[in-house]
């Protein structure tokens, strides 16, 4: 049966966990940085000025972006962020952090699908497994809390492995879960999302606990469902805009292989080499050490469904047209999946290390995090303090009782949980999310504004704005979308960008540059020029053309 559990494994100790602190620690990591922080690059100005038209009442089915359509990924990402941003507005949000709540409710999906397909495989308490091994990718820390649409797709992928394995149980119910999974990766993502999936169901018959007669029946009944769903958005695009349309199915609808028009595989060699060994620790390291011991079984069920899961997201991963860290999430669920089967029974020496490297890791972390602390608020040590200043000159710390005692309370849960004796390969993954959940809490709450003052775009939009004309059109050259999008968020500014209207016809020229000074174009005058305060790479140049 599916959840067979093998003899080795059925005198495991007895469970001590309590469900109540695997959904405190899951909080505890989810929601520090959903409020506070300003966008950041590249994704989040994007989404919020995607999400701001929407929430003044133009079309769902076209996305823009500082006056473009931007159709590289499907809406449904934004329609949720729209929605919670209008909900947002009502407790006094500002429209980005409303925004960002719909990132902790995909995140909160994706941990309980992650966490309900290892129970439905392996069985009871490996789901909590699963989930914390998740929480504890290095990789999963920032899209888990930013605006981006990959936590959208993450979520439909992790609950479309959850109806695969709940099928040959639950047939009708695991269809309908399938069906919505589909929908969820094809109206977040791209087709390539939604394809990978159906390919992955398609594949598991050539194992016997999928081949069941019912299976071809859930199969139907899931792209029944989805098909209608995922088709309605390109065919809305297109009575939208038929550029725009024309711009998806040609350059985007494929997702990780580019569109129709041209598709496109492979990217810089080596890129997700280099980006995996840290993205998916130790999810990856866990799922080769299980792997090794129980290699004896892999044609197990509960190996067989995250083997394939894997093998495709890695696959997608190795073809796919560009190097994007987004596409690497899909990996993470599988691996953590395999990685839960052989954690009662991990060998000491493995846990071990992977506990006491977590513990010296985040445990040195989180004392230099409250260095800074110190250094932000009595400036010792004085040059950690002239540090911190020298980066982001406009910062001006803000003593906050509530985040010390925030603070306070994520260090001694912390400690109390890295002092508490379970068996070895829990205490592992234990600590291990334990202390990144420390960790990431300690940042957002001691260098939050720190950030904001550094990274942020607000203070470069409010600098220009009183250079800006208040008629006439704006030319630009070498501005990035996010930085355009930053000032439509901010300034409601668009402009024409020379790399796609040379014929602008425009009175005025914003510039971007890098570290070296860029000189006026012929006939045209400086008016201004400035940049993010501490951000010596970019620096932005305004010209007035000369009169004739």
């Amino acid at each position: 049966m599916l959840t067979y559990t093998p003899p080795h494994e059925q005198d495991l100790p007895p469970a001590t966990e309590k469900p109540w602190l695997l959904l405190l620690l899951c909080l505890a990591w989810l929601l520090p940085g959903l409020l506070g922080l300003e966008p950041l690059k590249p994704d989040e100005p994007i989404v919020a000025d995607i999400v701001r038209h929407f929430i003044d009442g133009h079309p769902l089915s076209l996305p823009m972006l500082a006056g473009e359509a931007w159709v590289e990924r499907a809406p449904l990402f934004y329609w949720v962020a729209t929605g919670f941003a209008w909900l947002g507005q009502w407790l006094g949000l500002s429209l980005h952090e409303g925004a960002r709540l719909a990132t902790g409710c995909f995140m909160a999906l994706a941990l309980w699908g992650t966490g309900m397909t290892a129970r439905e495989l392996i069985g009871r308490r490996h789901g909590r497994s699963a989930v914390l091994i998740l929480i504890g990718c290095a990789g999963l820390l920032l899209p888990g809390h930013a605006l981006t649409t990959d936590v959208a797709v993450l979520a439909g992928w992790c609950w479309g492995g959850y109806a695969l394995a709940l099928a040959p149980r639950r047939p009708y119910p695991a269809a309908a879960i399938l069906g919505a999974a589909l929908v969820t990766c094809g109206l977040a993502g791209s087709l390539a999302e939604p394809a990978m999936l159906l390919l992955l169901a398609l594949l598991l018959p050539l194992f016997r606990a999928w081949r069941f007669p019912r299976y071809g029946l859930v199969l139907l009944i899931a792209l029944a469902i989805a098909l209608p769903l995922v088709a309605a958005w390109p065919l809305a695009l297109s009575h939208a805009s038929g550029a725009a349309y024309d711009q998806w199915r040609d350059h985007y609808a494929l997702g990780f292989f580019g569109g129709f028009a041209q598709v496109q595989l492979g990217h810089p060699f080596g890129y997700y080499l280099r980006l995996l060994p840290w993205f998916a620790w130790p999810a990856w390291f866990l799922a080769a050490a299980t792997l090794w011991m129980q290699r004896e079984r892999l044609m197990q069920p509960r190996f067989q469904l995250p083997l394939v899961a894997a093998a495709l997201a890695l696959l997608c991963l190795l073809l796919s047209n560009s190097g994007r860290a987004g596409y690497a999430l899909l990996l993470l669920p599988p691996l953590a999946w395999i990685g839960a089967v052989g954690l009662d029974v991990l060998r000491r020496g493995a846990s071990a290390f992977v506990n006491w490297f977590g513990v010296m890791t985040f445990g040195l972390l989180a004392l230099f995090l409250w260095v800074c602390w110190l250094a932000m608020h009595f400036g010792l040590p004085v040059r950690l303090s002239g540090r911190i200043q020298e980066l982001a000159p406009s910062f001006s710390p803000t003593f906050s009782i509530l985040a010390l005692l925030l603070c306070l309370g994520f260090t001694l849960a912390w400690l109390w949980a890295v002092s508490r004796r379970r068996p070895v390969g829990r205490q592992a993954v234990t600590n291990w999310a334990a202390g990144i959940t420390l960790c990431w809490g300690l940042a957002v709450l001691i260098a939050g504004n720190w950030v904001n003052a550094r990274t942020s775009y607000r203070d470069f939009a409010h600098a220009i704005a009183p250079a800006l004309p208040k008629t006439g059109c704006i030319a630009s050259e070498n501005l990035q979308a996010s930085q355009r999008a930053i000032l439509h968020y901010y300034l409601g500014l668009s402009t024409l960008r020379r790399e796609t209207h040379p014929n602008h016809g425009c009175d005025w020229l914003l510039r971007q540059g890098g570290s070296e000074a860029l000189n006026p174009p012929p006939g045209w005058q400086l008016v201004w020029q400035g940049n993010r305060p501490g951000d010596r790479k970019e620096r932005f140049y305004l010209y007035r053309q000369d009169a004739p």
